[in-house]
This record gives structure tokens, C-alpha cells and sequence, in this order.
């Protein structure tokens, strides 16, 4: 906010009254002197005053005269002026007022009054600049909400065509035969749109304007057929010819930011589906010593020169007749510029009216060293080894994760709270510690605090729902070695694993037979009415406590079977509805536990 020293331009054509005035106001304010009307209106425009005091009676150009040139000049008319006169006359007074004088006050001077008023004036200027930086700001963080919705309108609309695309032809029985690849489309665009959410709950992030990229081993050529997946029936829908071309050096594994490459990737290639009408879209892949490239190519219409400097900038397309032909935002351009500068690229643009266009993405080639393993889930006859110690209050959530370590052939001692934590982990050595912070009797976070205190230095992990940033950063800088958060990434489960139990081969899949998840998931559904009861009783006991750690337990484990409506109400039943809307809310859950109680009649029942 503004807090610079207020200015006062003095305009009388008596030495003495400018002395006078001087004196009592330096102190406070910055001062300039002006002795004729011409002299004040060349002041005011050059020094932009906070206030002026303007003698009415002066040679030449009076007081009213020098006060209407002020108010018809723009960078002059919003200064506030209070007129200093020996003159005793209403009617000149009420003059003074029509025209925009502020004030009057009268000699010969009395300093208090003269001070109260020039106070009186400059508070309200300061109050009136206050007002417009609090209304540029509103302005700006209106545009970055307009600009960021925008934003994820765009990012989010490719892979939910692919997803609304494949799931229509599942109901049409145009896959008859080979529904699997439909399935695994609608899987990968539903784990890209699942990646893109999770930079809306990064609030923090958002609102101080940074992009954080994390760089992770990347199986290569499984990034490039999932992009291919995302887009591929946009241009069949289209009839458009598409191709990927790779070259024979690529690398099979690379260093990168999956999700924002394939964003980029994604963006220029839907940009380019979208703007050809007929032909051909491709995508060269290739690669040198230093960088990777990826040329997407069309038989589009072409962008000038002229227009193709603005083209990065945000909301720009190529004219207006794009935007009503085609729609869109014209983000996505300005956002993959962005994103390929924060891998370490550039992107380029070739292109002339009636020929197509080229867009290159050029990223530093990071090649994964070979002591690094690929990362991607796959089958081996390989099995890990270690002592996992797994803390979790819920039974089904308990079980199910157990199974799933088992699975990889660990040995696992499952307890269901802090307390059996702190007791385990300083009875037995254990490999790797995987503890939920919200528990009964003692909770993660102490348990944790308490072991690293007694030295027991064992890789502990955070497995919880609380996905915002400031809680992961919390949980990292308490002690915990990591985080896991429901519903669990496979992927990152099985690097936590690697990552921990090193000097193993790559684990195989985290899967458990269906027989086996059916069953837990059938003894998750019978229990939730018991459950729901539990937490009605304790709002009808007023016990926050309890309702808080009920919908918590909740929460994780529906996240945990993948139930995420129930997971969600269960979020806002434990970060505390308003008290009016807890009935309702309640009333929901109650209606939604009931609905999955009636579509999972078929589950096992013991």
C-alpha cells in the first residue's frame, strides 16, 4: 500500500503567507511553492501534489480561474484543492464549491484548523488510493481466477473426450471382442485428468504463480503411446490421417516430468487435430546427443508471420475467425511455452498461410544412468525382500494393504495404532515402517516424533488422504521419509518399495487376486451402515472429536477401494461442515453408502 510522504502545492502571491504555511506544514508533508496561477498549473502537472492550497485573489490568473483549468486537464482534475481567502462571502464561497473546491479556509490563519483540514483532505486521498490498489488487486486475482479456470478447462477437456469417446463405444459394442483397449484408454486418460487435478489442490502453489516440476525415470516409449492414446480418436472422429514416427536412437528410458511433457505434447498435437480440416497430423520423434525433439506437423492452414510472433501470448489465436470457428481458450500455446521452458526447452514454429504448420518441442535429454531401475510396474518372477511394520487403524484398509506387500513376498506385521506402533518398532528391526497419521490412542505423528527421539532411525512412510502441499511438507519436515497418499499410486508404491529395499529386482505388479479384493471390499460395504451409525451418534453428542476421526477412518479406507464419492463426503464431514449443513450432509452419505450397498449385492459374503 502507498505510504510515501504526502506532497502539498502552496499557491498564494504573498511571500509571507508561503513562509508562513511553509513553517507549520514541512514538517509533515512535502511542500512546493507556487506564487501565480500559471506557475500552479505547471507545477501540479509536472510534481502530481497529493493536495493544493490555492489563494483566490492573485494578478493574472485568479484562484476560480487557476482552479477550472486544473479540473480540465485529466492528470489534475482528481487533485483535491482547498482554497485559502481573506474574503468573507458565502456566495463566492458556494462558487468555489460548484467548481470542485474541496474546502475553505479563511485568514488571517489559525494553524489548528488549517491542520485538522489539510489531514482531513490527505486521509482522504490516502483512503482513496488504499481503495484503488485493493481494486487493481481484486482486478488481477479476478484475471488470474478467469485465466486459470481457462486453464484447466483446456488441460482437462482432451482426456475426458478420450474417456466420454472410448466409453461410448463400450455402450455401442463397437469393441466387440477387444474391450481391454478401450478400458486401458479410458485408464490412461483418467490417470492424466487425475494428475492434473492434483495441481488444483496445490493451492498454495497456485496462488504464488509456481510450476513445480518433478523429474522421475520415464519409461519412454510407454509416454509416447500413451499420448498417442489421448488423441488418437479426436483425429479419427476427423478422418484425419495420424502417425507417429520415432527415430531408431531414441532412449528407452529418460529423466523428465511425465505429466507436464504430455501436457505439451497433448496441447500441440490437439491444437493441431483441431485446426486441420483435412490431411494429415503427425508426430516426429527423434533425438541427439543433447536434446530430445518432437516436431508436430499439419496440413492446417498455415499461420502468417505477423501472426505468429503473438501466438504464445495468452488467450491468442491465430484471428478471431479461429475462435469462432474452432473455440477454445488460446492457452494452450502459452502454457506449453511455459512448461517446455521449466524441462529445460524451447518450443519453435514453422509455418506459411496455406501450408501447415510445424511446432518443435525441443527438452534436454536426460538420460536414466544405469544404476537407476525402470520403475514402471511389470511382471517378474522376482520378489522383494524386508520386514515391513504397516499402521493403520482401519481393518479393511489394514488388510488390504497388507495383501498387497504380501504379494510381493515381504514379510508384514500389521498393527491398528500409534501405540502398537511405538511398542513393534522398538521390539523387532523392521525394514521399512508405513504408518496413517489419523489414529486412535496415539496418532502417526507422535509415534513418530517418539521413535526418532529414542534413535530408531527406520524408514518411516505418512500414508494418509491429506494430499495439499503445506501437509506433505509438514509430514517431510516432522521426520517421516516419505509420503503415500490414498487412493494409493501403484507406481509410487512399488518405487517407495524399491527405493527402500534396495539391491532388489524391479517389483512386479501390486495386485492381489480379484477373489481376494472382492472379499475385503464386500467386508468394507457390510460395515459402513456400523460405521455410519457411529458417526451419527457422535453428531447427535456433539463429540467433534469423534465425528472428526470417524469420517477421517472413513475417508482413507473408501479411498483406499477406490469409492471416491464416499471418500469425499467423508473429507467434508471431517474438515467440520457448517453445524447447518451437517444433517444434510449426513443425510447424503447415508444415501450414497445405501446406493453402493445395493449395487455390490453381488460381492461375496464371506
Amino acid at each position: 500500500m502507498t505510504t510515501a510522504r504526502p506532497t502539498v502545492l502552496l499557491v498564494d502571491d504573498e511571500k509571507a503567507n508561503l513562509r508562513l504555511l511553509s513553517d507549520f506544514l514541512r514538517q509533515d508533508t512535502g511542500i512546493i511553492l507556487a506564487q501565480n496561477g500559471n506557475q500552479a498549473v505547471e507545477k501540479a502537472i509536472a510534481l502530481q501534489p497529493d493536495l493544493i492550497l490555492l489563494d483566490i485573489l492573485m494578478p493574472g490568473m485568479d484562484g476560480f480561474d487557476t482552479l477550472r483549468t486544473l479540473k480540465s486537464i485529466p492528470s489534475t482534475q482528481d487533485i483535491p484543492i482547498i482554497f485559502i481567502t481573506g474574503l468573507d462571502n458565502p456566495e463566492k464561497e458556494q462558487e468555489g464549491l460548484r467548481l470542485g473546491a474541496q474546502d475553505y479556509i479563511h485568514k488571517p490563519f489559525n494553524i489548528d484548523v488549517v491542520k485538522a483540514r489539510i489531514a482531513t483532505q490527505l486521509e482522504i486521498v490516502r483512503q482513496r488510493r488504499v481503495l484503488q490498489e485493493l481494486s487493481q488487486d481484486l482486478s488481477r486475482a479476478s484475471e488470474a481466477k478467469s485465466r486459470f479456470l481457462a486453464n484447466m478447462s483446456h488441460e482437462i477437456r482432451t482426456p475426458l473426450t478420450s474417456i466420454i469417446g472410448y466409453a461410448e463405444a463400450l455402450l455401442a459394442d463397437e469393441f466387440k471382442g477387444d474391450e481391454k483397449q478401450a478400458v486401458q484408454a479410458i485408464c490412461v486418460s483418467g490417470k492424466h485428468l487425475l494428475a492434473l487435478l492434483n495441481d488444483v489442490l496445490d493451492l498454495s502453489k497456485i496462488e504464488a504463480g509456481k510450476m513445480e516440476i518433478t523429474l522421475l525415470p520415464v519409461n519412454f516409449p510407454a509416454l509416447i503411446d500413451e499420448v498417442q492414446t489421448l488423441v488418437e480418436d479426436s483425429a479419427r472422429k476427423k478422418q484425419l490421417a495420424f502417425a507417429i514416427q520415432l527415430s531408431d536412437a531414441l532412449p528407452n528410458q529418460i529423466l523428465t516430468d511425465p505429466v507436464r511433457l504430455k501436457q505439451i505434447l497433448v496441447n500441440l498435437l490437439s491444437n493441431a487435430i483441431k485446426f486441420t480440416k483435412q490431411g494429415k497430423v503427425s508426430l516426429e520423434v527423434g533425438a541427439d546427443a543433447e536434446q530430445l525433439y518432437f516436431k508436430v506437423k499439419d496440413t492446417g492452414p498455415g499461420i502468417d508471420k505477423k501472426r505468429q510472433a503473438e501466438l504464445f501470448a495468452p488467450f491468442t489465436q491465430g484471428d478471431s475467425s479461429i475462435t469462432r470457428e474452432f473455440g477454445g481458450t488460446g492457452l494452450g500455446l502459452s502454457i506449453s511455452a511455459q512448461l517446455a521452458s521449466k524441462l529445460s526447452g524451447r518450443i519453435s514454429l514453422e509455418s506459411e498461410p496455406g501450408a501447415g504448420s510445424c511446432f518443435t518441442l525441443f527438452i534436454q535429454l536426460k538420460q536414466v544412468e544405469q544404476t537407476i531401475v525402470n520403475v514402471e510396474p511389470q511382471e517378474h518372477k522376482d520378489m522383494l525382500r524386508g520386514k515391513i511394520l504397516l499402521a493403520e487403524d482401519s481393518t479393511e484398509s489394514r488388510q488390504l494393504l497388507t495383501r498387497m506387500l504380501q504379494s510381493q513376498g515381504l514379510e508384514v506385521k500389521a498393527v491398528e495404532n500409534g501405540q502398537q506402533l511405538m511398542e513393534a518398532a522398538m521390539a523387532e528391526e523392521f525394514d521399512l515402517i508405513f504408518t496413517d497419521i489419523n489414529m486412535p490412542v496415539m496418532d502417526g505423528l507422535q509415534a513418530l516424533k517418539l521413535l526418532r527421539a529414542v534413535g530408531v532411525g527406520t524408514p518411516i512412510v505418512a500414508l494418509t488422504a491429506n494430499v495439499m502441499s503445506e501437509d506433505i511438507q509438514t509430514y517431510l519436515q516432522t521426520g517421516f521419509s516419505d509420503h503415500l497418499s490414498k487412493p494409493i499410486d501403484r507406481q509410487k508404491f512399488a518405487r517407495l518399495l524399491q527405493q527402500y529395499l534396495p539391491g532388489i529386482s524391479s517389483p512386479k505388479e501390486l495386485v492381489m487376486p480379484n477373489d481376494e479384493m472382492r472379499q475385503l471390499m464386500a467386508q468394507f460395504v457390510r460395515g459402513l451402515p456400523a460405521h455410519l451409525r457411529a458417526i451419527q451418534q457422535a453428531y447427535q453428542q456433539n463429540n467433534v472429536s469423534q465425528l472428526e476421526q470417524l469420517a477421517h477412518k472413513l475417508r482413507g479406507t473408501a479411498a483406499l477401494f477406490q469409492f471416491k464419492q464416499i471418500s469425499e463426503m467423508a473429507r467434508q464431514l471431517e474438515n467440520h461442515l457448517p453445524i447447518e449443513k451437517l444433517p444434510l450432509a449426513l443425510d447424503e452419505l447415508r444415501s450414497e453408502v445405501e446406493k453402493l450397498i445395493a449395487n455390490t449385492d453381488s460381492l461375496p459374503t464371506d
